[in-house]
Parts: C-alpha cells; sequence; structure tokens
C-alpha cells in the first residue's frame, strides 16, 4: 500500500506558508508596477487593451473600461498590452496607440513601472516605521584592548544614553554618530549596570574598514561592539537544533570564550567546523552545558573566493527595542531606508556587471522563494521589509539599458528625442531579440545558480 506519511503535516503547512508568502510578495511586486504603466498609459490617453498578473493561459478574466483584466497560470511575471504596442502592429498609427503618442509620453508610461516599484517601497517602510520596526539597543559588548573607549573606561553592559546631549535609542545611531566624528572628543552619557550614571570622553579614532562590497573606508571608530547573545532563531535540522538550543536562550560561553556577540562566536566556533565544541547557556535562570559541533561548511565571499565556515543554525540579537516614529518622521525614515537601498543595489548591480562581484551570487525564484519562506518564519515585518527591497530591486533592473526591459524602451525614446524621429522598426525588432536571447540567458544562469545552492 502506497504511504504517503513520509510528509508530515508540519512540514507541508510549513511549505505552504513559504508558497504563500512567495506567491502573494511576487504578485504584489508584479501588480504594483504594471499598474504604474496601466494608470499612466490611462492618463496620456493610450488605450491598454489588457491588463494581465501572470503569464500563459488564463485562470479568469473581465472586461471593464474597454481593458480586458487576466489572471493567468504562470505566476512569475506580468504584462500591460496596449493598443498599437508591438512593431508592426496594424494599429500603430490610430488615435489611442501607444506608437502614436508622443514620445516624452511613451517615455513616462515606460518609466512609471520601476517608479511604482519605488514608491511602494517607501510607503511599505513608511507603515513599518509608523508600527515601529525592532531595532537594537545601544548597549556595549566587547570593548577591544588599546581602544580609545577601554581607556575612557567603557565596560560590557554599559548603555549608551546619549552622544554630546543627543539622545541614543538605537545601536545604529551611535553607530553614524562615531563614523562621521574622527579626531573629535565626544561626550558619552552612559548608563552602567549598577545603574549609575556617568559622563566620559572619548575621541573616535579613524580606521580604514572594509564595507560590504570590499571596499575600503575610513571612518571613526572607538573599538566597541553591541551585546549580541539573545538566541531568537533555531532553523530546524542544524547543529544547533540537534545539541537542544531553544529560542530565548542566551548564549554565554564557547568553551573558555565569553561571547558577546558575533566577533566572538565567529572565533570559538563558525571559524572551527567539525570541532566538538562545548556551549554553555543560560535557560530560565539556570546554566546548561551543551556539546555542539558546527557543520562544515563551503561558503563563497562577495569576490567569489570559497571558505570553509561550521554551520550553527542559530540567530542572535541584543536586547531590542521599537524604532518608531510620527506621521512626518516615518516619511522621512522611509525615504533615508530607500535611498540607502538604492545606493547599495544600485552599486551592486554596476560591481556585477564589472565582475567585481561574482556571478555565482545572481539567485532566481528558487533562491527568492526560500528567503521569503525564511523571513515568513521570522515574522511580518520581516516579510513586508524583504518585499520593499525586492521592489527596489525589481525597479532598479528595469532600469537597465536592454530591450525587452523598461530601460531598453526608456534608452530608445530618448535617442528618438536626440534625433528627431524613432528608430526603425527592423532595428528595434533586432534589439528586441538579442534583449530576449539576454534575458532568457540570465533567467537560465539564475536558475541554474538556484539548483547548484540546493545540490551543494
Amino acid at each position: 500500500m502506497f504511504e504517503l506519511s513520509i510528509f508530515s503535516l508540519d512540514a507541508v503547512l510549513n511549505f505552504g506558508l513559504k508558497m504563500l508568502a512567495f506567491l502573494g510578495g511576487l504578485a504584489a511586486l508584479i501588480f504594483v508596477h504594471e499598474l504604474g504603466h496601466f494608470l499612466v498609459a490611462r492618463k496620456v490617453g493610450v488605450v491598454v487593451e489588457k491588463f494581465s498578473l501572470g503569464f500563459g493561459p488564463k485562470i479568469l478574466s473581465f472586461t471593464r473600461g474597454g481593458t480586458e483584466y487576466l489572471l493567468s497560470w504562470v505566476p512569475l511575471g506580468g504584462y500591460v498590452k496596449m493598443k498599437g504596442e508591438e512593431v508592426g502592429e496594424e494599429s500603430a498609427d490610430e488615435k489611442g496607440s501607444f506608437s502614436a503618442a508622443p514620445v516624452l509620453d511613451r517615455l513616462a508610461i515606460a518609466f512609471a513601472g520601476p517608479l511604482f516599484n519605488i514608491l511602494f517601497a517607501i510607503a511599505i517602510y513608511y507603515c513599518v516605521y509608523l508600527v515601529g520596526v525592532p531595532a537594537l539597543s545601544p548597549i556595549v559588548g566587547t570593548v577591544k584592548d588599546e581602544s580609545p573607549a577601554l581607556a575612557a573606561g567603557l565596560q560590557t553592559g554599559d548603555r549608551i544614553l546619549a552622544i554630546d546631549n543627543e539622545k541614543i535609542l538605537y545601536w545604529e545611531q551611535l553607530q553614524k554618530i562615531v563614523h562621521v566624528s574622527p579626531g573629535h572628543s565626544l561626550d558619552f552619557q552612559v548608563e552602567r549596570s549598577s545603574g549609575s550614571i556617568a559622563h566620559v570622553s572619548i575621541t573616535p579614532i579613524s580606521e580604514q574598514i572594509t564595507d560590504l562590497f570590499g571596499d575600503k573606508e575610513d571612518v571613526g571608530l572607538i573599538g566597541i561592539t553591541p551585546l549580541v547573545r539573545n538566541i531568537v532563531y533555531v532553523k530546524e535540522g542544524t547543529p544547533a537544533d540537534r545539541a537542544g538550543i531553544q529560542e530565548g536562550d542566551v548564549l554565554l560561553g564557547v568553551d573558555s570564550t565569553t561571547i558577546f556577540g558575533w566577533g566572538d562566536l565567529k572565533k570559538a566556533a563558525i571559524d572551527k567546523p567539525g570541532q566538538a565544541l562545548a556551549f554553555r547557556i543560560l535557560r530560565d535562570g539556570t546554566e546548561i552545558v551543551t556539546a555542539l559541533t558546527p557543520e562544515a561548511k563551503i561558503v563563497k565571499d562577495i569576490e567569489g573566493k570559497s571558505t570553509e565556515v561550521g554551520l550553527l543554525g542559530i540567530g542572535m540579537a541584543g536586547e531590542m527595542t521599537k524604532e518608531k516614529y510620527g506621521i512626518f518622521g516615518a516619511l522621512k525614515r522611509a525615504c533615508e531606508e530607500t535611498n540607502r537601498l538604492i545606493y547599495l543595489i544600485a552599486v551592486s548591480i554596476k560591481k556585477m556587471i564589472t565582475g567585481s562581484i561574482s556571478a555565482d551570487s545572481i539567485g532566481g525564484p528558487i533562491l527568492i522563494f526560500q528567503i521569503y519562506g525564511e523571513q515568513a518564519e521570522q515574522g511580518f515585518s520581516e516579510l513586508t521589509r524583504l518585499t520593499a527591497l525586492l521592489s527596489i530591486n525589481l525597479g532598479l533592473l528595469n532600469l537597465l539599458p536592454i530591450p525587452v526591459l523598461d530601460g531598453g524602451h526608456i534608452f530608445f525614446f530618448l535617442i528618438e528625442l536626440l534625433k528627431g524621429k524613432p528608430i526603425s522598426e527592423r532595428n528595434r525588432e533586432r534589439a528586441q531579440q538579442v534583449g530576449l536571447f539576454m534575458l532568457l540567458s540570465l533567467m537560465v544562469f539564475a536558475f541554474y545558480n538556484d539548483i547548484m545552492r540546493i545540490i551543494t
């Protein structure tokens, strides 16, 4: 008799949750992008014949206002079909046709999709910061030897209340002030573990650090890291899970190393794949010692270099507080965060094109599905912020000057503005064929990377 019990109910429900999160997020990104094209096209008088969420055979459809709205079977995309949009279409010169519209109108229609993705990200972050998002409290963990912080008397467990009379609520605030203040004396108001308040003067020194992309930059540093040792996530089936570590535990130490943050854990465990280690855990006021052997795993850095590390399967955080703003403060913070991510993604794309970042980091739908599933397990706030990040990513990628993408159309329209006449149909057809080939090749490569990640 055929046995169905190889799939547990929990596994099926977990997969269903991940799939729902993935499809819901993807549908939202596509809908917003195509809505931008749709609204601007209608605004400038271009007839929209079809508005589809998904590709392939339709699941359901209805027609309203001269536009057929469709939900199609393949959820990995969507499209807006405008009158006279295709090369050689018979209605190209008729009223309400995309091709017959002024070039500035066509430019606006092409740009509207990516723009709406950016605006969607701002809207998400606005709601997130209105409600409040978890942020790391400014509590000192490790104080490095021979550092300005140690010389000034900062201690593990100190809470930074203010710097130069500016109230400090989050670790990120502290970090920003210190980074831009090398050589300048700063007055730190500190709450000790005993509850007493002290003022210490610290002058950050200029040091070179490596950013996310491996580039060097000079910033101010005082030699402290945040106190991060609360276990907030344990991945199923990993060494931490098998060792009995639970969410809510506090990681006190590994062997003889006291853990105050990720830097300590990296030296004590992550850099020791395959070695049997003793993890000291605090659980409900009781100290527990458990054996854990980090699982050896080969990972690649941003330059594509392979390194063997010890996989633990835990997520750690420090004491968290809520980063929350009022109506106008949330808008300002949302714009700042969106602007920061636009810069990071734009630099990533540039470095990937120039070869500074390995092409192995390119991911496709399988990777997005995995990330959405992990973020769904972390909570709704993490899921919405991931959607905002992917929305910015989708908007910027669509601005690349590749025929078939919005950026390719924008490039053609800019040439038309300069020349005073459109590019010939023959040249547009050739360009679109090249663009389609490039896009399909990129999709195949992304799928290949996704599959290789699963295999390895």
